[in-house]
């Protein structure tokens, strides 16, 4: 089932299902779905552009969970999922850069690459 409607990138018609399957909800308005796909549209890109820039700050080059905590940590509009993220531990609870700490998430030291012995003539 393609989108009919190009300018959103969610489903409204599942997005329209969902909240029919709410004994509370009646009627919805045509606009309604639409107008709930592009918020959560904006919702996601808002998360990940502030994911990105924790990755980014702490010199990763993967987004990994505790980027997210992050993130939503030090955004006040997400202060609404802080109580969501709080289990999450980060393995860099001071915010220390993983690159300069030269400690992995697991506590260990890291291990630079081996050198290449050279032939002894």
């Amino acid at each position: 089932m393609k989108n009919k409607n190009k300018s959103t990138k969610f489903p409204v018609a599942r997005i329209k299902k969902i909240m029919q399957k709410d004994d509370e909800v009646g009627k919805v308005a045509q606009a309604t779905p639409v107008l709930i796909s592009k918020s959560l549209e904006l919702f996601m890109a808002t998360l990940v552009d502030e994911m990105s820039k924790v990755t980014v700050e702490r010199g990763c080059k993967r987004v990994e969970v505790w980027h997210l905590k992050a993130a939503i940590e030090r955004t006040e509009m997400l202060d609404f999922l802080k109580e969501i993220v709080d289990p999450i531990q980060d393995p860099y609870p001071n915010g220390a850069d993983e690159g300069t700490a030269g400690v992995g998430p697991d506590g260990k030291k890291k291990r630079g690459p081996r050198k290449k012995k050279e032939p002894v003539d």
